[in-house]
């Protein structure tokens, strides 16, 4: 009887001991699983802040090359304020003229071989088949205001030191806020593509010309 009682002693230790295992083992699994997820996570955050932070790089180089073409005549717009730039808010027209602005947004870019400023891989080679024709998941846009232009004080590298008036330099002020978001009509997240909106913004202290001065 004692023996009997002894080998089902041992063999309830070796139930208690293999249900243990097991659980170690599902936890540990259920652990490496969470992680991945995480870090699969993270790496996606990241790529789309890097996406974004170019993005927003490419807006403020756009804009600089796009207002270098005809300085003589962004510069005159910029200085009349006639956009509403959201950098001016809070500025009082009242007792302040009003402030130079421009916008110009990447919707409105027409590129000199009359290509659009984005290819449809520029975010991503995959497609939605959903949509017809079939259209990237990620769509992305940047808006750039030029605000705080004055004329350049002092001498600039390029100017005529003989008629320093014959033309001028404008410093210049670019904020870019660039944003990745859902192509969606609803703009809902698309699984294991975009699971967030990303915004980035960058700004730049340019100068801009040369326009012919007096």
């Amino acid at each position: 009887m004692s023996e009997r009682r002894a080998r089902a002693s041992e063999r309830g230790t070796t139930l208690f001991v293999v249900v243990l295992a097991i659980t170690m083992l599902t936890g540990i699994g259920l652990y490496t699983v969470h992680s991945a997820m995480l870090l699969a996570r993270a790496s996606g955050n990241e790529r789309l802040a890097l996406q974004t932070a170019n993005l927003a790089e490419i807006g403020t180089l756009a804009a600089l090359s796009q207002m270098s073409l005809a300085p003589a005549a962004y510069i005159p717009q910029a200085l009349t304020g006639g956009d509403d730039c959201r950098m001016n808010i809070g500025i009082d027209t009242g007792v302040y003229k009003a402030p130079s602005c421009l916008e110009l947004s990447s919707s409105k870019y027409v590129l000199q071989t009359s290509h659009s400023l984005f290819d449809t891989d520029t975010f991503g080679t995959a497609l939605d088949q959903k949509q017809s024709p079939p259209a990237p998941f990620i769509n992305g846009s940047f808006l750039t205001e030029v605000t705080d232009v004055a004329l350049a004080v002092g001498p600039v590298a390029g100017m005529d030191a003989v008629s320093r008036n014959a033309f001028h330099f404008y410093e210049a002020k670019f904020t870019t806020i660039a944003q990745l978001q859902p192509s969606a009509t609803a703009n809902a997240c698309v699984q294991n593509v975009m699971q967030v909106a990303g915004q980035h913004m960058t700004r730049a202290h340019v100068l801009v010309g040369p326009i012919g001065g007096n």
